[in-house]
């Protein structure tokens, strides 16, 4: 990065939010990639002008909330949005908040709780993710099943384009697309299309209450069959989870064995007698130490210990290999697995969540990631079900042995990243094919 460069980007923002000193960049930085420098705009014009220097001088950007990932971004612009923090409207009236997209995920749980609110999706990462990067990213998670995907609470959005123009889109009502969804069609983009400097997120009231019930197995299989036996007497928790030994020492330090953690959150009477359920279901089906938290902080501990297991899970994704199947499926699907892993209570990690059909391994070192990917595809497919998100698809496709929809697929993601970014400036390693 030239000091001409440089110099430009203090002009846009201050002298005091460009650094490029490499001690003080660190910070804000993961990743094997080495900018030039790390900018921290603090509004729209902002993010805008340095999006166009970036395009007159060729120069490669990558953004994230409170850490950029500098996959690919070598000399280039890491862009951190830190600044962009404030709640700029809280509308309680219409179940709506006007974000700014560098406030932490975590931080803004807080203030909708605080507002007698509830916005449903969790954070990717607990400590660093930002509500930019939750829609960025777009995942679901483990409450999906009752709330939907992350996608449902975005009902519109500011955003500067790779030209660093400046789109502005959706409102405060539901219902306000008719044909071609573009507001969700930017969810999961990964900031390939654009920077979101400006978010207006969905919002419902409370539950009335939270509860949690717990146990542990001495296997997974008999903790998944508990999972059946709910789901076949049409108990629907929040989110019904599995974690395997190891990872379960990390969520809750001292516990032995397969862990269940099954949350309930609605109504204070009819969630008591759920979940007693519950735990007589995983009590009969072989599951000890069952207990039912109604304590706030004591749910909370649970939460954030599961929080915590997804966090490491997510923070490596070169090491994890995820796959679904209809949830009635998982007995076939786990025990066909463990033919091809051995033990999984054993393993380094598992995550079974169980209303959502989904299983995520963290792999052992050494392990042959597209071998065993391959194998889990095929297994996953005979059971209605495949790997998750492009990689599924391109497995699909060998098993098809139709390489033509693959590459008009991946045809069809670079061509529409073309036409958003014609330099190729955003985000440079991230890869919408993989």
């Amino acid at each position: 990065m030239s000091n001409v460069n440089i110099s430009k980007l203090k002009g846009i923002v201050g002298d005091a939010y460009v650094i490029d000193s490499p001690s003080e960049m660190a910070k804000y930085l993961k990743g094997q990639g080495k900018p030039g420098v790390v900018v921290l705009p603090g509004n729209t014009s902002e993010v805008s002008n340095i999006v166009k220097a970036a395009n007159e001088q060729n120069v490669k950007l990558a953004v994230g909330g409170a850490v950029v990932d500098t996959q690919g971004l070598s000399g280039g612009i890491a862009m951190v949005m830190s600044r962009m923090d404030r709640i700029l409207e809280m509308d309680k009236q219409n179940l709506v908040a006007i974000v700014e997209p560098g406030l932490l995920h975590k931080e803004f749980l807080l203030k909708v709780m605080e507002a007698g609110l509830n916005f449903p999706p969790e954070p990717f990462e607990v400590e660093t993710s930002s509500i930019g990067g939750c829609f960025a990213i777009g995942d679901c998670d483990s409450k999906s099943f009752e709330y939907g995907p992350t996608r449902a609470f975005l009902l519109g959005f500011e955003m500067v384009l790779p030209t660093g123009e400046i789109l502005d889109i959706g409102n405060k009502c539901i219902k306000n697309v008719s044909g071609l969804d573009f507001i969700h069609f930017a969810v999961g983009s990964q900031g390939t299309f654009g920077i979101f400097t400006k978010l207006l997120v969905k919002l419902l009231p409370p539950p009335e209450a939270r509860r949690a019930v717990v146990g542990t197995f001495t296997s997974m299989h008999k903790a998944n069959a508990a999972f059946n036996t709910l789901i076949k007497r049409n108990v629907h928790p929040t989110r019904m989870n599995l974690i395997n030994a190891a990872y379960a020492k990390d969520a809750l330090p001292g516990t032995e064995g397969q862990l269940v953690i099954i949350d309930l959150q609605g109504f204070k009477e009819s969630g008591k007698n759920i979940a007693n359920e519950i735990a007589a279901v995983l009590t009969l089906g072989g599951g000890t130490d069952v207990k039912i938290i109604e304590d706030g902080a004591e749910y909370d501990q649970v939460i954030n210990g599961w929080l915590k297991v997804r966090a490491g899970f997510n923070a490596k994704p070169a090491r994890t290999v995820e796959f679904t199947v209809g949830p009635m499926k998982m007995p076939q699907a786990l025990t066909q697995l463990e033919a091809l892993t051995g033990d999984l209570g054993a393993y380094p990690g598992v995550i079974v969540e169980g209303l959502l059909g989904y299983v995520g391994l963290a792999l052992p070192e050494g392990t042959d990631k597209l071998d065993l990917a391959t194998k889990v595809n095929k297994l996953a497919m005979s059971l209605g079900g495949g790997m998750k998100g492009l990689l599924g698809h391109k497995l699909k496709a060998e098993v098809y042995n139709d390489a033509e929809m693959w590459q008009q697929t991946t045809g069809l993601l670079r061509e529409l990243r073309q036409q958003f970014d014609p330099k190729g400036i955003l985000n440079p390693g991230v890869s919408l094919e993989a």
